[in-house]
């Protein structure tokens, strides 16, 4: 068969920046230096950038002149060895359209929930909302505020996704939702809320009492403040009927 009537086709990369880095090539995954590294995971995060951008965050305590010396080693490395990952065009660069980035899978899921939305695959969003750390063990400027918004970003998803699935009286896929947001931010009260009110409505109302008394007390202990009154009003109901001298009464504050 004549060679130039074979099709090609650009291999598909994937880039994994959650529990863990790992870009991979199809099922391969492919070794990359730690300075390319950083130039991948600044660019999935941001998304296209000027260069000036890109060696500012990622060398900041160098002079303008080795970091931009940085930035052209890494960006040659990428393109020679990693085809059809990079593209630049009038000083901006980006990672190619065909990059799977699983950042952008949780941004999708939880923009799509948080505006109210169902997902048309509920397992699949749980599964993508209760991935683990954003780049574990980096430290970086950019690393930390990142990590940090993403984390809020999935507890409003989880919280809000948990809400919506005991709307529709999917009690299973809710109370994962608001498990994972509880896991995600122990001392969050609204997490807490979303949890508390799952058992209820599946009426387990033991399990609502100790989720409400876990964390009341945690918050004691280690914050020195109480429960809210919307908390204590999910609550107060249980004291008619199952009488408690932990439960709050009908006319009880926090």
């Amino acid at each position: 068969m004549d060679s130039d009537a074979i099709a090609t086709t650009a291999p598909r990369w994937s880039l994994r920046l959650f529990d863990g880095w790992q870009l991979r090539c199809g099922d391969a995954a492919v070794v990359v230096a730690y300075r390319e590294r950083r130039l991948l995971s600044l660019l999935a995060l941001q998304g296209e950038r000027p260069r000036a951008h890109l060696a500012g965050l990622l060398w900041p305590e160098s002079e303008e002149g080795r970091a931009h010396g940085n930035l052209r080693a890494a960006v040659w490395r990428i393109q020679h060895l990693l085809d059809g990952v990079l593209e630049e065009s009038q000083g901006m660069m980006a990672l190619a359209p065909g990059v799977h980035v699983d950042v952008h899978d949780l941004r999708g899921v939880a923009h799509q929930v948080t505006a109210g939305q169902d997902p048309p695959d509920t397992a699949r969003a749980l599964q993508v909302l209760r991935r683990g750390t954003l780049l574990p063990g980096w430290y970086d400027d950019w690393a930390l505020e990142e990590r940090e918004q993403l984390h809020q970003l999935r507890l409003r998803a989880l919280e809000a996704l948990a809400d919506r699935l005991l709307d529709h009286d999917e009690l299973h896929g809710a109370l994962q939702a608001a498990m994972g947001a509880v896991q995600l931010e122990p001392l969050r009260e609204s997490a807490h809320r979303a949890l508390i009110r799952v058992h209820l409505k599946d009426g387990n109302h033991v399990e609502a009492v100790r989720v409400y008394r876990a964390f009341k007390e945690r918050l004691s202990e280690e914050l020195g403040i109480s429960v809210s009154h919307q908390i204590v009003d999910l609550i107060r109901p249980l004291q008619a009927v199952h009488p408690r001298n932990d439960l709050p009464p009908p006319d009880a504050v926090p």
